[in-house]
């Protein structure tokens, strides 16, 4: 037992030093979504409300949106402890990875042992999909942890216990709606003997957690609508060639049979379902939608995982236990939230997959112990691959990756600063999303001064609103033409809607230009006097 401690706690630490080390610049760049829990736990701090003045909210509104906040309220020690920056609003994450690969590690010893067990910690500690969604501030890496720790302690009978943490999911990020209820119902079919009447009081304290986010629903549901894949249909020009190919003028029985709405739709969910169960998401890129989500040219698994995977899904199937029937629900129902979703992939809302994958991957280790050249060759080959991983994330990677990031943000905002006064305004463009809570974040703005001018703007109830101005900032896509004609005023635009042949007029001063990591042209930043 000491052993497997001392174990245990070697790969913890491990695993936390590869997800804090540069954790402020790695990855490079800060997202909106970030600077906007890191911005409202400062507020919380400093003013118990929101940047919109709401007193110690349970859902926060976020752009226009609404967002589960208790990664908000995790977030506000760290802030406290070391300021408003990034490091102190990704450290939760960090933290709660680690906690992750424990519960992971006790979840695994539940059922197959102690070498299972660590083998699991020290999969998922170097696992380049627990990395990534680790080293940004990501509520779903928090919601995975309370989901399985909700999961462990209903295992263990300790039913109360759990439905506090499964409801504690609710509060905490948004794919919980549909994935926590999944999880219940996955343990109920799996680990039958236990008394309705005991159930009672933990079904009272789900309850009492979904209260706020029922009573709040209507209004709060707009960014359900917006990634919904029912909500996408296909357009009036589609359906008009689907009839003209059929020699049709309207649709009829046969039309709808072939050719109905219902038929496209699950089609797509079919196969943004399989996507993420493919060799070239697992193994070769991740999520390829979007490159804030994965590390470029790199899966989420390391490839010789192909084999240990295989080996312990065959081992579950044939060993079907309540456990192993309970990591295989798991699999299947990790990725229905992101197959309902209108992405194609999304890992950061398939994450729970992870999770029986690599127990699955440990057990896969554990079964060619004994094969010693097997097991050396497959455990060879993955060392190098985390070493070729560390080399892509922490040098290559910001090339790739710093825009999608939305980096030019933060070396803008610094390069600004000393010019401003009270006499200056400053047109910012907006072509990359929501600058204002970047000025909040960067510039530390009293919340209370926040709070009085946010709380009137305008609410988006269908997607992410927009804030067209923020004391002396204006947020919008300008008309450089339409513009030159103003005094005390900074610019901060792309090439084109600040061109470098039309920026050499007697009053304007080059403040700076803002580069990408690969040398690309960002932003200009100019002063017309």
């Amino acid at each position: 037992m000491k052993k497997y401690l001392l174990c245990l706690i070697l790969i913890s630490l491990f695993a936390l030093a590869l997800r804090t080390i540069r954790l402020a610049d790695r990855p490079l760049g800060f997202t909106w979504d970030e600077a906007a829990l890191g911005y409202n736990a400062y507020s919380l701090l400093k003013t118990a409300r929101d940047e919109h003045g709401q007193l110690l909210p349970v859902i926060f509104r976020s752009f226009g949106d609404y967002k589960p906040g208790l990664y908000i309220y995790a977030d506000v020690p760290s802030v406290a402890v070391f300021g408003l920056n990034e490091f102190a609003t990704r450290l939760p994450s960090a933290v709660f990875g680690v906690l992750l690969l424990l519960t992971s590690a006790l979840f695994a010893w539940n059922f197959f042992g102690r070498k299972v067990s660590l083998l699991t910690a020290g999969l998922l500690a170097v696992n380049p999909w627990a990395l990534q969604f680790s080293r940004g501030a990501w509520e779903a890496n928090f919601s995975l942890l309370l989901t399985l720790l909700g999961a462990l302690l209903f295992i263990r009978k300790k039913y109360l216990l759990s439905a506090v943490f499964l409801g504690l999911t609710f509060w905490t990020y948004q794919g919980a709606k549909l994935f926590t209820p999944l999880v219940i119902l996955a343990l109920i079919i799996s680990f039958r003997g236990f008394s309705i009447k005991k159930f009672m009081a933990p079904i009272l304290v789900l309850a009492l957690f979904l209260l706020p986010i029922v009573i709040g629903f209507s209004g709060q549901s707009g960014r359900l609508v917006v990634l919904g894949v029912f909500s996408y249909t296909r357009p009036a020009s589609v359906i008009a060639g689907l009839l003209k190919q059929e020699r049709l003028t309207t649709p009829n029985f046969y039309f709808w049979f072939f050719h109905s709405e219902l038929l496209d739709q699950t089609r797509g969910v079919a196969q943004r379902f399989l996507n993420h169960y493919s060799p070239q998401y697992l193994f070769f890129s991740g999520d390829w939608s979007d490159i804030r989500q994965a590390t470029p040219y790199f899966g989420y698994f390391y490839l010789p995982e192909v084999v240990t995977i295989l080996f312990g899904l065959r081992f579950v199937c044939r060993r079907f236990t309540s456990g192993a029937r309970f990591l295989l629900l798991w699999l299947i129902f990790a990725v229905i939230p992101s197959a309902l979703s209108r992405d194609i992939v999304s890992g950061v809302r398939s994450l729970p997959e992870i999770i029986p994958l690599v127990i699955f991957s440990a057990l896969g280790f554990s079964g060619i112990w004994n094969k010693k050249l097997l097991f050396i060759i497959l455990s060879g080959v993955t060392v190098f691959l985390f070493v070729n991983y560390l080399d892509l994330y922490y040098i290559l990677a910001p090339d790739y990756s710093a825009a999608a990031w939305l980096y030019p943000y933060k070396p803008a905002l610094a390069a600004i600063k000393p010019y401003l006064n009270s006499n200056t305004r400053v047109v910012m463009t907006n072509a990359l999303g929501q600058p204002y809570i970047f000025v909040l974040f960067y510039y530390r703005v009293d919340p209370l001064q926040a709070q009085k001018q946010l709380s009137g703007q305008p609410q988006n109830s269908v997607d992410v609103g927009e804030v067209a101005s923020l004391d002396q900032f204006i947020f919008k896509k300008f008309y450089w033409p339409a513009e030159r004609g103003s005094h005390h005023t900074i610019y901060v635009g792309d090439q084109y809607e600040l061109p470098a042949q039309d920026l050499h007029q007697a009053n304007l001063i080059r403040l700076k230009d803002i580069y990408y990591p690969d040398g690309t042209l960002a932003w200009h930043i100019v002063e017309l006097q």
